[in-house]
């Protein structure tokens, strides 16, 4: 039974993925239409408030954008998007992160071995440092790459070290080798040149680029799960490299 997404034929974990990964898709592109839709609402009100009390003598004219302001609580929709957009490449590649743990996971899934010194049976899983409940990083990309899958691409370190910006530095580039990494110089082609990147400023995303890094994340977790789901439902599940995963130190036993 070969792998086959089309004919559900895959690992549980990549269903798990598939499922998180449409979700993500779905919240941007549906959040990204009903916040457009509720800012112009929300504007075409603070100018019909303007309109009904408006005094020549009394108001300059453009008190709505205060009023706009105001009723939004300061978030513009610009900074709203952003957010939106940050949200989903966090999520993305943590469900990638989580896929790469649960389908290595999968394939040692019911697996038993019996220690030398009489202990009893143990069964199996990823080696997780004390005090945490998952993996490190170069566990996951070890025990991939034994089972014969790259996970470790140059698209998927950037996605990582782009993650880590926006989450502990919320996006800012905080200096020139930080926004020759991040930069977008395609997005900025037709923007004016106070909305280009520099140190200091945020990082820009966009809808385009999201998408982007999704397919990208995307693209890896169907290869991987080519070769974890040959080894879970497939001509290998019976030739599961457990020695050569416990060599590369991606294994613990739990007695049970």
């Amino acid at each position: 039974m070969s792998w086959s997404e089309a004919d559900g034929t895959t690992s549980r974990a990549f269903g798990d993925w598939r499922q998180v990964d449409a979700e993500n898709r779905a919240f941007l592109k549906l959040t990204s239409e009903w916040s457009a839709e509720a800012y112009e609402r929300q504007w075409k009100q603070a100018e019909d408030a303007l309109s009904d009390v408006f005094e020549p003598e009394v108001h300059y004219g453009d008190e709505h954008v205060d009023m706009f302001h105001d009723a939004v609580g300061g978030l513009w929709p610009f900074s709203h998007q952003w957010m939106v957009e940050a949200s989903v490449l966090k999520n993305g590649v943590t469900a990638f992160e989580v896929y790469l743990e649960k389908a290595a996971q999968e394939v040692i899934e019911g697996w038993r071995v019996t220690i030398k010194d009489g202990q009893g049976t143990h069964r199996l899983r990823l080696k997780t440092p004390k005090g945490f409940t998952s993996p490190g990083w170069k566990t996951l990309v070890t025990a991939h790459t034994v089972l014969g899958s790259t996970v470790e691409t140059l698209d998927v370190e950037w996605a990582r070290d782009l993650r880590h910006l926006l989450t502990h530095q919320n996006g800012e580039l905080r200096d020139e080798e930080a926004l020759e990494n991040f930069r977008d110089t395609d997005a900025e082609a037709d923007a004016d040149a106070v909305h280009h990147a520099h140190v200091g400023g945020r990082v820009h995303l966009g809808v385009e680029r999201v998408v982007g890094v999704l397919d990208k994340l995307a693209s890896v977790v169907r290869h991987a799960d080519v070769a974890v789901h040959a080894y879970v439902w497939g001509e290998k599940r019976r030739q599961v490299p457990l020695n050569e995963l416990h060599t590369a130190k991606c294994l613990e036993f739990i007695a049970e």
